[in-house]
């Protein structure tokens, strides 16, 4: 059996995803910075100075011309639990997409859906309240991903699609538990992101994913549509997607 070497996965998952590899390695980076200059002490008043300070999206500090904020909000968390949950849906979905669409196109995406959500906390949430995370981003990845099961349903394992939407329909029913609670989650971050995410997914989407090209070519797979490309969403490698126009 032959043994691959963490070094080697790494360079490889890089070299396969390099905007989903950035934005990983920019949130790992904003974590240890927050924490050496501020940290994420228990106390929310605290916590919310901290942030603050390096760089939370408040809205009256944006209505003050500190448009970054909308920017650098992306990339901050609120302790350690957010930031790997967040961190691992951007590993686990981020990859998927951007192979999808291609890095460019998977980067526009992300970053447009992450601005956007700003934007509705921006004009819409309590001026006074520090907004973080990388939540309405992601919402825009998923939200993309969600509408690829319909206008390219024939990229996808039909159990794939299950999953897919059952994954969206979880996170929605999450956020509006959240609304309706006055939970810690920002509706409107989330509804930003998702909303862009799936404006311009009409835009980005090409006829055929453009990454097949750098992957294994198999004859027909058991589990092909017609011929037609099979990506399955359960495990993501590059046995996952299949397109039996092209062989060794």
């Amino acid at each position: 059996m032959q043994v691959i070497s963490f070094r080697t996965l790494l360079l490889n998952y890089i070299k396969r995803h390099p905007v989903t590899s950035a934005l990983l390695f920019a949130n790992l980076f904003m974590f240890i910075f927050v924490l050496f200059n501020g940290g994420y002490p228990s106390n929310q008043i605290e916590l919310a100075s901290s942030l603050t300070r390096n760089g939370a999206l408040v809205p009256i500090l944006v209505d003050q011309g500190e448009y970054w904020r909308i920017l650098t909000a992306m990339f901050l968390h609120a302790g350690f639990f957010h930031f790997f949950m967040n961190t691992f849906f951007l590993y686990y979905i981020g990859r998927f997409m951007e192979r999808l669409l291609g890095s460019i196109k998977f980067g526009i995406l992300y970053f447009a859906s992450g601005i956007g959500s700003g934007l509705l906390v921006w004009w819409l949430s309590n001026e006074n309240t520090a907004t973080i995370g990388a939540s309405g981003a992601l919402y825009g990845i998923m939200a993309g991903l969600f509408l690829l099961t319909y206008i390219r349903a024939s990229w996808f394992h039909p159990s794939a699609i299950r999953s897919i939407r059952f994954m969206v329909m979880i996170n929605l029913f999450i956020t509006f538990v959240s609304m309706i609670g006055n939970g810690p989650i920002s509706v409107w971050g989330h509804a930003g992101g998702f909303a862009v995410g799936l404006l311009i997914i009409y835009f980005l989407t090409p006829q055929d994913p453009p990454n097949t090209k750098h992957i294994y070519r198999q004859q027909a797979h058991p589990e092909s549509h017609h011929g037609r490309t099979i990506i399955d969403a359960d495990s993501v490698t590059d046995d996952d997607i299949y397109d039996n126009h092209y062989t060794n």
